[in-house]
């Protein structure tokens, strides 16, 4: 290459690489989660984005990069929140809750932004969250003598217009007796 058309070859390159970036890092909702007015913008939005991004879709699986993700996140409708129960005779009695007062027992170390990771209550259940329950369960045994089994579970919440709702339907039981 010449020492005069590298420059412009250059140029090109790096604006091909901001447009697919800009293409590509276009804030959608989620399937799904549209509302009925954003319908018929995104489905057309989306399959410009498909189309236009085939030809480079290998970059992004062979390098493992990509610009998804949301400039002002909001938290997704379906939710969980962690939950400890201990059993004393025939009885479970709830331990702990996220984001309730009355049941804050291992709230310390539970809240803890090393320990908040392996439980985080989000819409999936992190990785570690099992090694971590095994590891909790035990810790909640040793500590409590009285108890005969200890249980760690998530619980789907709806949050509505601001409020936690609790649906008693549960996830990821993980239960530990002596």
């Amino acid at each position: 290459m010449t020492g005069k058309r590298w420059p412009r070859i250059r140029a090109g390159a790096i604006a091909l690489a901001i447009v697919v970036g800009l293409i590509e890092g276009c804030p959608l909702p989620e399937p799904g989660y549209e509302a009925p007015w954003q319908q018929p913008i995104v489905d057309v939005v989306r399959r410009v984005q498909r189309v236009v991004l085939r030809p480079f879709m290998w970059i992004q699986r062979t390098l493992v990069v990509t610009q998804r993700w949301a400039l002002f996140q909001v938290a997704a409708r379906e939710r969980y929140r962690l939950e400890l129960q201990g059993r004393r005779g025939g009885d479970w009695e709830l331990m702990f809750r996220a984001g309730d007062p009355d049941h804050a027992a291992y709230a310390g170390l539970l809240l803890d932004e090393r320990v908040r990771g392996a439980w985080n209550p989000t819409d999936r259940t992190p990785l570690q969250f099992g090694p971590f329950a095994q590891w909790f369960l035990g810790h909640v045994l040793a500590e409590d003598a009285e108890l005969s089994a200890a249980r760690i579970r998530f619980e789907r919440v709806v949050l509505e217009d601001g409020d936690v709702r609790g649906t008693r339907e549960y996830v990821m039981p993980m239960e530990r007796a002596r």
